[in-house]
């Protein structure tokens, strides 16, 4: 356990981020049937994949095994929510490109050689993961006889040989997917035309006058739009409206709320406590058997408390009483337990011994061999010596185990405690979490007056009762409102804020103000528009949620669409009438002015312009006016132009031609081209690999 302790320290982010990203070759597969008597096929399907079918089983199988391999990596016995999310997410992400990407390799034959993944590991091209993990901190440099120590003895630690598979499988996807990216990228190149034509884009730049007759100009009742018209426009415009799914809710919230009579049971609780603590021989551990927050055994200055605590602490003696107050949603009352005069830093150094395991035979061996080498140090041992021979602290065995200056709750509480409680000079050894500290205190700073204080705490909290008749109040009106037009008017005469949360996809997994509201959101999917939900909780609250709006994957319904389909509409014809007006007025016009005049627009100057730019001054985005006076002629007018928000004529006055580098700009374009391969080849592929993603039906 001790090297892959030191492995841990030095993995990082590696460890905690990209420890889903991978593990193919951990994965169960074929070990888990899919399928069962109870259900088909379809019915546990989470995906399909350039067309392969990904079951719920091997799906799940993939993120147990992550699962397990973060709790053996982070030495935690559970992950919280966010920690499966993150690890569901990366097990996805690599389903993903083991389906999409392994037919490629396949199919160019692309491989890695072992002599090839010999070299990554421990020949002349390093992969950077093994830099990460066993290079020095201060050169970079890889640490070869620590790494062909650690592969020797894999055997004898079964936590070690599972980080290193891990590791070895990453590497070699990860030089794979870059053979691969390296083929694409030498098949991008830049021709000098097409750096010609960039060149010239950006550095011909014109000036003109423009005038725009405004959509705005004529009232939307002037203009006629019949059913026929939308159908039309819906019809030659459908790609216009592509659509992912998603869903629209409204909702009303149900906080759950401590009631008065919590509040007086919590002082009663308090009140009927304090005599007991006071009495107390040793207030600490009465606080850690009978406190809603555990005993915080960490010393204060006077500036780090709140004014009343403060005032109390550093002007009584050890023993004293703060009686009940109340803190926020506490009631408190709190007994002074010691005053010290200590620094607000330290600076120390240590030698870790590390543990194999927590067996007691382990902890005796570890114990012992700190113990001697604490009394080597005490008749005058080098600390750079003992520290780069025994320590398995990677960060500071080769600085002599100095760890700096470190300020009071920066270490683990037994570190922490025995690095401040110490004299100057004094070396003992502490037993933490990593095993046994051979620790001393070289330097202490200023020392001020601090106090350790143990706090009776209880915690002002919602009831059943309370909680139940909260409940009883969400139930009633969830089954009284069974569809959206009485959920609405019930919601509004109770005077019930009724919020809203829309668009929402079918593995979005937030909305806000709720917490991890991912059962509101699946709920959504599964129901009917105005349909209503029935009660859900999510922390502190209760939650019923109407359906709004529906919106499925593909070309949005006419009928969901039709009033912006008609907006659209309205602006085609209301461009007709105008495009008319200013051809009329250029017929027998040459002067911008005299247009501008007919048509009853202002003349606006656009300077430096060229075909790449996008706006235009007071104009906004007109990519189509832009796109005509690039290529028009000096002193003529040009138009009418359909734009964005009107019908244009402009002239342009000058042309101005700026000097460029067409070697630059291709070698510019070249670039651009390699940096976007990475994400867009990817893409690419699984646009083309058809993706079809269920995962929403399971978590």
């Amino acid at each position: 356990m001790a090297t892959l302790e030191r492995i841990r320290n030095r993995a990082g982010v590696l460890v905690s981020v990209v420890i889903g990203l991978a593990l193919f070759a951990f994965i169960l597969g074929d070990f888990i049937t899919s399928g069962g008597v109870f259900f088909n096929r379809s019915q546990m399907e989470i995906a399909e994949i350039a067309g392969s079918s990904i079951s719920y089983e091997e799906y799940q199988a993939r993120v147990s095994e992550n699962e397990n391999l973060q709790k053996l990596f982070s030495q935690q016995s559970s992950l919280n929510e966010q920690q499966m999310l993150q690890i569901r997410e990366q097990v996805w992400q690599d389903l993903l490109r083991a389906n999409i990407l392994q037919p490629e390799y396949k199919r160019l034959g692309l491989v890695i050689h072992e002599d090839e993944l010999f070299d990554m590991v421990q020949g002349r091209n390093i992969h950077p993961f093994i830099s990460q993990q066993f290079g020095d901190p201060q050169t970079g440099e890889v640490n070869k006889a620590f790494l062909t120590n650690f592969l020797q003895n894999l055997d004898r630690d079964p936590s070690a040989k599972a980080y290193w598979l891990f590791i070895e499988n990453e590497i070699q996807k990860d030089r794979l997917f870059n053979k691969y990216l390296t083929l694409v990228r030498k098949g991008l190149g830049v021709t000098s035309l097409q750096a010609k034509r960039a060149v010239n884009d950006r550095t011909s730049k014109v000036n003109f006058d423009y005038a725009v007759a405004s959509y705005q100009s004529i009232s939307d009742s002037l203009v006629t739009v019949t059913n026929s018209d939308i159908k039309a426009y819906y019809k030659s415009h459908q790609n216009d409206y592509k659509q992912t799914a998603s869903r629209d809710i409204e909702y009303v919230v149900f906080p759950i709320l401590p009631s008065e009579s919590d509040v007086n049971d919590a002082e009663a609780w308090i009140q009927k406590a304090l005599p007991d603590f006071i009495a107390a021989s040793d207030p600490a551990q009465y606080v850690t058997l009978n406190s809603d927050s555990k005993f915080d055994s960490k010393y204060y200055k006077a500036s780090e408390l709140p004014e009343n605590v403060r005032a109390w602490a550093f002007s009584k003696p050890v023993g004293s009483l703060l009686e009940v107050y109340r803190d926020g949603d506490s009631f408190k009352a709190s007994r002074l337990v010691d005053v010290k005069m200590m620094p607000d830093s330290v600076k120390a150094r240590h030698i870790l011994i590390g543990l194999r395991s927590q067996s007691a035979e382990e902890r005796e061996k570890a114990k012992a061999k700190a113990d001697s080498i604490m009394n080597v140090l005490k008749r005058g041992g080098s600390w750079e010596q003992l520290a780069a021979k025994h320590s398995d602290d990677p960060g500071s065995k080769d600085k002599g185990g100095d760890l700096g200056w470190f300020p009071s709750g920066m270490m683990v509480p037994e570190f922490d405690e025995a690095s401040f409680s110490s004299n100057k000079g004094e070396i003992k050894v502490v037993e933490t979490q990593f095993g046994f500290h051979v620790l001393q205190v070289v330097d202490r700073g200023k020392e001020e007056k601090k106090v350790q204080i143990a706090t009776l705490e209880r915690k002002i909290v919602p009831s059943s009762y309370t909680t139940s008749q909260v409940y009883n109040k969400a139930a009633a009106f969830a089954g009284n409102n069974r569809d959206y037009d009485k959920f609405a008017t019930a919601a509004d005469q109770n005077k019930y804020t009724r919020r809203v949360a829309n668009n929402l996809l079918q593995n979005d997994r937030s909305i806000a103000g709720l917490e991890q509201p991912r059962e509101l959101i699946r709920w959504a999917f599964r129901s009917k528009k105005g349909d209503v939900s029935d009660v859900m909780q999510f922390g502190d609250n209760y939650v019923v949620a109407a359906l709004t709006a529906v919106r499925e994957e593909g070309i949005a319904p006419l009928k969901q669409i039709a009033s912006d389909v008609k907006v659209r509409v309205i602006r085609e014809k209301k461009a007709e009438l105008l495009m008319d007006k200013v051809k009329k007025a250029m017929s027998d016009k040459t002067d911008i002015y005299a247009v501008a005049q007919a048509i009853g627009a202002n003349v606006e100057k656009a300077e430096n312009v060229s075909f790449s730019s996008l706006t235009l001054p007071y104009a906004g985005i007109e990519p189509a006016v832009i796109g005509v006076a690039s290529v028009s002629s000096e002193g003529k007018l040009a138009g009418p132009i359909k734009g964005n928000n009107g019908v244009f004529v402009l002239t342009v006055t000058s042309s101005v031609k700026e000097e460029g580098d067409a070697n630059a700009e291709k070698y510019r374009i070249a670039n651009m081209y390699q940096s976007r391969s990475y994400y867009e080849v990817f893409e690419a592929l699984k646009n083309n690999a058809g993706v079809v993603d269920k995962r929403y039906n399971f978590y």
